[in-house]
């Protein structure tokens, strides 16, 4: 990336969360940086019936149940930061959630990533040890950070930076909906894009906010009648064995990319 003044800071917020708006604008305010809302969607007034631009048959074959009015929303608003990008033409950008904390040197990393040469797409922001523990380390981003490769499909939208490239490829695997917006970002065998994650993350969830998207993941229940349910289980078995498939082929076809990079800048 070449050396621009700070991106852009987009934060996705429902208008209707008054005091998340009002604690997030403080933290931005308070180090300087440039930034706007996005609204967001409330996922309670979606239901599957009416989701926009979903592929319900192919969501509830492969996973059993369809995806919550809260998942929906949340891939809603960042398609909506998306086609803003495209269409204005803005070069990187920063999302972020209204429910996170940003460390101290938040700006100094988006800074550094904005001027490395190390070629990536997303660069997203997960503050929890199991990424780290599953992520390879490719280079070193300053004397604190590290750029990792994460090397499955970790959960978590609640920051990251990205080019408008990268969002150009997602909208194009945002026409037809089945996977939550941070599975789609770990699908790279899908998207082809370069994404990596920071060590330590500049950006982590604040657990003390209650989510308005919730979390589906630990809800294993089918939801599924007649042909679907009885076909559920082959269906299901075809996607887990194709999911650690093209995982593990991402993995190894990245290797040689960032063990050059790793030569080069070290880590």
């Amino acid at each position: 990336m070449s050396d621009h003044a700070p991106p852009p800071i987009f934060v996705i917020s429902l208008p209707s969360s008054v005091q998340r708006r009002a604690a997030m604008a403080a933290r931005l305010n308070s180090i300087g940086a440039s930034w706007r809302f996005f609204d967001g969607f409330d996922g309670s007034s979606l239901s599957p019936e009416n989701y926009p631009d979903y592929d319900r048959t192919r969501r509830r074959l492969f996973f059993g149940k369809d995806l919550t009015p809260g998942e929906m929303g949340c891939l809603l608003a960042h398609r909506v930061v998306y086609k803003h990008m495209v269409g204005n033409d803005v070069a990187v950008a920063v999302v972020l959630e209204d429910d996170v904390i940003l460390a101290p040197d938040f700006l100094n990393v988006l800074a550094t990533l904005s001027k490395t040469d190390v070629c990536w797409d997303i660069v997203r922001f997960i503050g929890k040890d199991k990424v780290y523990r599953n992520s390879r380390e490719v280079a070193l981003l300053d004397e604190n950070h590290k750029l990792i490769r994460p090397l499955g499909t970790p959960g978590g939208t609640y920051g990251y930076m990205l080019t408008r490239e990268a969002a150009k490829r997602l909208l194009v695997h945002m026409q037809s909906n089945w996977l939550p917006i941070d599975t789609l970002h770990g699908f790279v065998w899908k998207t082809g894009l370069e994404v990596f994650a920071v060590k330590p993350s500049p950006v982590t969830h604040d657990d003390n906010v209650k989510s308005t998207i919730g979390d589906a993941r630990f809800n294993k229940t089918v939801q599924l009648q007649g042909w679907q349910k009885a076909v559920y289980p082959f269906t299901r078995f075809y996607f887990k064995m194709a999911h650690m498939f093209c995982t593990r082929l991402s993995s190894q076809s990245s290797r040689a990319r960032d063990r050059a990079v790793t030569r080069r800048k070290g880590a």
